[in-house]
């Protein structure tokens, strides 16, 4: 499982280094260095490969031409770029993405169980700011679950 916040400092290429922690279990629970990136609300969502391949099989199974389906794929399908771990534990975050997010300096990388997310680290700030406020509905809406 992913879970914590780490912040790091991301080259002008692009390269930045995905956290040990995260590395770890990407190579002890999935067997893999290659992940999938994509555009999520206001940050770049990451899967490992494996989980994001069941992910893909799943949305294959949805109606193909009904419309939601057609704006889901879209965005998210359209949006993923695969993308190796180096040798140095970097990945390169496509320019596209940088772009789109305002990733130029410093990024979160933020574990969500299966998954992680990439935050510019303006953007995570402004979103933590509000957080305590979501959390508080979130585990209203949770409770009875």
């Amino acid at each position: 499982m992913f879970r914590g916040q780490f912040l790091h400092k991301i080259s002008k290429t692009g390269r930045i280094s995905v956290p040990s922690k995260f590395r770890e279990n990407l190579k002890k629970k999935h067997k893999t260095k290659n992940l999938i990136l994509s555009t999520f609300e206001n940050s770049i969502i990451c899967y490992p490969l494996p989980e994001w391949i069941k992910f893909e099989t799943k949305v294959s199974k949805l109606p193909q031409f009904k419309k939601e389906t057609v704006e889901f794929e879209r965005y998210l399908i359209g949006n993923a770029h695969e993308c190796e771990i180096d040798s140095e534990g970097r990945i390169m975050i496509p320019s596209i993405l940088r772009k789109n997010f305002k990733i130029t300096n410093n990024a979160f990388f933020i574990g969500m169980l299966a998954r992680f997310e990439i935050w510019a680290e303006k953007s995570w700030n402004k979103n933590m700011a509000r957080s305590f406020d979501k959390f508080q509905n979130s585990r209203e809406v949770l409770d009875g679950i």
